[in-house]
């Protein structure tokens, strides 16, 4: 356990720095200026969208579950089945877990689950794996439908849509061949096949299989186009939120600012996810002021402070909730049985890499 602890503490220490290279980008004193201009009544309704948002992103995760057998009770549950309240405090820590580098702590809730429930871990842990997979679908969808609204009014100088549009095909293209690949079994077994013979990845030929079988169903059209559509909904509430928060600033609210906020905040998280640094950090924070000044126009004290903004509803908030779960919950989500699971787990997986 003290491992996990240690990777989702790098990861709070990473966020936390950035988020200081954001406050002394714009000044402190200019950014609590700002701050203490804008009207607060808007924070309300962007914290109930980011609500929303949660509500959507945990119906996928409730979805993936009952998909490989987990169903979620209310009362008291019988195996293979998870409490709702638990399932929820699960997926509410998962927040937290989520910035650990790599995301590796996120297999905490697999194990979390087979602890729980009894079912096996190799079943669940794609269910992680296809959450990340069904946002990287709905944000790209997002970020390319906002993209042909809000591209006239992109200053050619300050943000090239050739660019924008290479990321965004070539994102879509790698998780469309991905997926076609991983649907075509024949093709994905003789691929695994052909990984066994290769350094360093060929040890992990076996439990690979082992998720690939599990992934299998999760990746069948009915459960993308149901998942995706959650995906949808909830980034899209975010990034109405970045609307607002933008017009607290003082952007004039238009159609054209929605779509606006919607490439910048959605191009932003493919940005974050590819640097694959911890919480997306660094990444989104960069990509949020290069377009926030190069689309919108903002001045320097503007987007430094939107973009402190949108760390804390995009992120900080969800993190700080999952802390406190996890600090309030420790003895339903993480109780000393769960010790048991996390050795096991880490043996299985010493094992495959001998």
């Amino acid at each position: 356990m003290r491992r996990y602890q240690r990777q989702v503490l790098a990861g709070l220490l990473f966020l936390s720095v950035v988020l200081i290279a954001v406050i002394l980008f714009t000044g402190a004193g200019t950014l609590a200026g700002t701050l203490r201009d804008f009207p607060a009544a808007l924070l309300i309704p962007v914290f109930l969208l980011k609500i929303v948002n949660w509500s959507l992103r945990y119906a996928e995760w409730r979805y993936f579950l009952g998909v490989v057998g987990v169903r979620t009770v209310h009362g008291e549950p019988s195996r293979p089945a998870i409490r709702e309240r638990d399932s929820i405090l699960l997926w509410l820590a998962g927040m937290t877990l989520s910035v650990s580098p790599g995301k590796l702590a996120e297999v905490l809730k697999s194990l979390v689950v087979r602890n729980l429930t009894g079912v096996p871990f190799s079943r669940t842990v794609p269910v992680v794996f296809m959450e990340r997979l069904v946002d990287g679908l709905a944000v790209i969808l997002l970020a390319a439908g906002s993209l042909i609204l809000a591209a006239p009014s992109f200053a050619p100088d300050a943000v090239s849509p050739a660019t924008v549009r290479g990321v965004l095909i070539g994102t879509t293209l790698a998780l469309l061949a991905g997926i076609a690949v991983l649907h075509i079994r024949p093709l994905a077994f003789w691929l695994l096949d052909h990984l066994r013979g290769w350094p360093l990845v060929g040890r992990y030929h076996d439990p690979l299989r082992a998720l690939y079988d599990a992934t299998y169903d999760l990746l069948r059209l009915r459960h993308l186009v149901i998942t995706v559509a959650f995906g949808l909904g909830a980034y899209f509430t975010d990034c109405i939120g970045f609307t607002l928060l933008l017009r607290g600033l003082g952007v004039t609210l238009t159609w054209t600012l929605l779509a606006q906020a919607t490439f910048i905040l959605g191009f932003s998280v493919i940005v974050a996810a590819l640097s694959a640094m911890p919480g997306g950090a660094g990444g989104r924070e960069l990509t949020v002021g290069a377009l926030l000044s190069g689309i919108v126009g903002l001045s320097k004290a503007d987007t430094g402070t939107a973009t402190f903004l949108i760390s804390i509803f995009q992120v900080w908030i969800g993190v700080l909730v999952g802390l406190g779960v996890i600090v309030l919950a420790r003895h339903i989500l993480f109780p000393p049985a769960l010790d048991a699971e996390i050795a096991a787990y880490e043996a299985a997986r010493s094992t495959a890499s001998d």
